[in-house]
C-alpha cells in the first residue's frame, strides 16, 4: 500500500518546498556545502513569481508548486537568475517560456517529451528487514535521522517523529518513482554493510523490490544487482561475499554487481582492508566469478569522497587496468567520480582508455548537485559536456540517486528542457545536448547494457496497474516537493561520524 498523504494546515500548503531544491543535498555519501547568497536568491524568487501566478489562478502556493507551472517557473527563475531568459537563445538554459509559467496546460505540453527512461541508480531503506525489525533496528533508524523532512527552525511539527523512517520506505519509494515521475524502469541499488543487522536493504530486499514493481508493471519494470564486498572475509555474515555470488544469480536473478572500494579501513568499515579494481588477489576472483554465471557489469562507487568510506580508494584509477584485463566486463563509474576525481576521470578515458569500449559513467547524485547549484546552467553544461565528449553520448547512463533526493522527475524535467549555451561549445569544445543525445541518456544506453526490451514495456506502459494507478493519481495529485538526504553539514556529520568531524583513515 503506497503511503498516505498528510492532511495539511494552511500554513503548511504556503510553506512547502520548491519544486527544485535550493540547496545542495546529500546522498549520504559527501557533505553538503551551505546554501549561497545566489542560491537563496533564487528560492526567494520562485516563492515570489508562484505566490504572483499562484492567485491569479486561485490556489495555494503548494498546489502552484506542485504543478507543472510551478515546475516551468522554478526552471525559469534558475534562467534569469543565471542571465538566461527563457533558454531559447543562444546563452542555452533551460528552454521554458513566461506562458508555461502561467498556464498548467501549457506547462504540461511543455514536459510532454516522451523518453524511455531507465533510471540505474535508486535505493530506500527495507523497513521489513534489519532496518525496520532487526535486532539493530534502532542503531539504524538513527543512522538515517538527519534524512528526515523534520523542521529544524524551530517549528514544531506534531507529524515528524524523528525516530521514523517510512518515508524512505519500498512504499513511498514507489510512490516517488513510479507515480510522481515517467522513470520506465529502475534499478535497485544498496549500500555496504559491515553486519547483517546494519544493512539499509539486503541483496533479498533488494530482490523482493523488484518483484513488487514488476508485478504492479506487469513487465521488466525493475531490476536489481546485487551488493558484493569481495574484500569481506569468508565468515562475514552480509551475504555479500564472492562465495554468495551463485545465490544473487541463481536465485535472486541479479542483472550486475554494485561495489564499494572504499568500504575498508574506515569508519563503519575499519575491520576491512579496503581495496581497488585492479587489485587482483581482491577483485579478480569476483570478475571470474561473475563471467562464470553470466554477469559481466560492474558498477562502482567512485568519487563523493566524504562520508564513511576510504578517501584514498575512491578514485577512479583502478578503472584502466580491470576494464583493459576484462575485456568482456562492462565497468561502470557510479556518480561519474564526482568531486575532486572528477577531471582525473575524464582525462583517463580519454588518455588512458580511449580504445576502450568498456567503460561507462553514471550521473548519480552528480546531476541533481548541477541542477541545484547556484550557477546551474554552467554546471550542467560542464558535466554533460565533459562526459559526452569524452566517453561519447552512448556511455553516459542516467541514475538519479532516488530516493534520497525525492522524485527525479525534477531532474528529469531539468535534462528535457535543458540547452547547451553556445558560448560553452565554442570555448571548451562541448557537444550539443541534442534530444537524440537526452534519449540515449536517459534510457537507451541502459536498455542497451542490460538487454532491456524497450518497446514490450512500452507496449506494456498503458495497460499496467502502475500506469494506470499513475493515470488516475495524477489527476487529483500534489507531489511531496521533499527530498530526503542530509541538507547541512552537522546533518550529515550526524549520520556519518556521531556529530564529530571525521579523522583520518586508519591505512593508507
Amino acid at each position: 500500500m503506497l503511503l498516505k498523504t498528510i492532511d495539511k494546515t494552511l500554513q503548511e500548503e504556503d510553506d512547502g518546498g520548491l519544486p527544485i531544491p535550493s540547496h545542495w543535498v546529500s546522498n549520504g555519501e559527501f557533505t553538503p556545502p551551505d546554501q549561497t547568497q545566489k542560491q537563496k536568491k533564487i528560492e526567494e524568487l520562485v516563492r515570489e513569481m508562484a505566490d504572483e501566478r499562484a492567485s491569479k489562478l486561485g490556489w495555494s502556493r503548494r498546489r502552484f508548486l506542485s504543478s507543472s507551472a510551478g515546475m516551468a517557473t522554478a526552471l525559469m527563475a534558475l534562467n534569469v537568475v543565471n542571465g538566461c531568459g527563457d533558454g531559447a537563445s543562444g546563452g542555452g538554459g533551460f528552454q521554458v517560456d513566461d506562458c508555461a509559467t502561467r498556464d498548467p496546460a501549457a506547462a504540461r505540453e511543455l514536459f510532454d517529451a516522451d523518453f524511455f527512461i531507465v533510471d540505474v541508480q535508486t535505493h530506500h531503506v527495507d523497513l521489513d528487514g534489519a532496518a525496520g525489525v532487526g535486532p539493530l533496528a534502532d542503531a539504524v533508524r538513527d543512522f538515517f535521522a538527519p534524512f528526515r523532512i523534520c523542521r529544524t527552525d524551530g517549528v514544531a511539527d506534531p507529524n515528524c517523529t524523528r525516530g521514523d523512517i517510512e518515508e524512505l520506505s519500498q512504499a513511498n519509494y514507489m510512490k516517488e518513482m513510479f507515480l510522481d515521475s515517467e522513470t520506465a524502469v529502475a534499478m535497485m541499488s544498496g549500500l555496504p554493510a559491515p553486519d547483517k543487522d546494519l544493512a539499509v536493504i539486503s541483496n533479498e530486499g533488494m530482490a523482493r523490490t523488484r518483484d513488487v514493481g514488476n508485478e504492479l508493471g506487469a513487465s521488466q519494470r525493475m531490476l536489481t544487482q546485487g551488493m558484493l564486498t569481495p574484500n569481506f572475509p569468508s565468515s562475514a555474515n552480509t551475504g555479500t561475499r564472492v562465495e554468495d555470488m551463485e545465490f544473487l544469480v541463481r536465485e535472486l536473478g541479479i542483472k550486475a554487481l554494485k561495489t564499494y572500494t572504499g568500504s575498508g579501513g574506515f569508519s563503519f568499515f575499519s575491520e576491512f582492508e579496503p581495496w581497488e579494481l585492479d587489485q587482483e588477489e581482491v577483485a579478480y576472483p569476483m570478475y571470474a566469478e561473475a563471467e562464470r554465471l553470466g554477469i559481466n557489469i560492474i558498477n562502482a562507487h567512485k568519487g563523493l569522497q566524504l562520508g564513511i568510506f576510504h578517501p584514498d580508494y575512491l578514485h577512479p584509477r583502478d578503472f584502466v587496468k580491470a576494464a583493459r584485463d576484462w575485456p568482456n566486463m562492462n565497468f561502470v563509474c557510479y556518480h561519474s567520480a564526482a568531486g575532486d576525481p572528477f577531471d582525473d576521470w575524464i582525462n583517463i578515458k580519454r588518455n588512458q582508455l580511449a580504445q576502450n569500449d568498456n567503460v561507462y559513467t553514471e550521473l548519480g547524485a552528480v546531476f541533481a548537485g548541477a541542477v541545484s547549484s547556484d550557477n546551474a546552467i554552467d554546471s550542467i553544461g560542464h558535466l554533460l559536456g565533459n562526459l559526452v565528449g569524452a566517453f561519447g553520448a552512448d556511455h553516459v547512463l542516467w541514475g538519479t540517486d532516488s530516493i534520497w533526493y525525492g522524485t527525479p522527475q525534477w531532474q528529469i524535467n531539468a535534462l528535457k528542457t535543458y540547452k547547451m549555451p553556445e558560448r560553452l561549445m565554442n570555448e571548451f569544445g562541448y557537444p550539443d545536448i541534442t534530444d537524440e543525445v537526452k534519449a540515449q541518456i536517459f534510457g537507451l544506453n541502459a536498455a542497451k547494457l542490460y538487454d532491456i526490451d524497450v518497446e514490450a514495456v512500452r507496449c506494456s506502459l498503458p495497460e499496467n496497474r502502475l500506469a494506470k494507478a499513475r493515470a488516475e493519481y495524477q489527476t487529483a495529485s500534489i507531489p511531496s516537493l521533499r527530498t530526503y538526504g542530509p541538507k547541512t553539514r552537522r546533518d550529515f556529520l550526524k549520520m556519518a561520524f556521531g556529530g564529530k568531524e571525521p579523522g583520518r583513515p586508519t591505512t593508507a
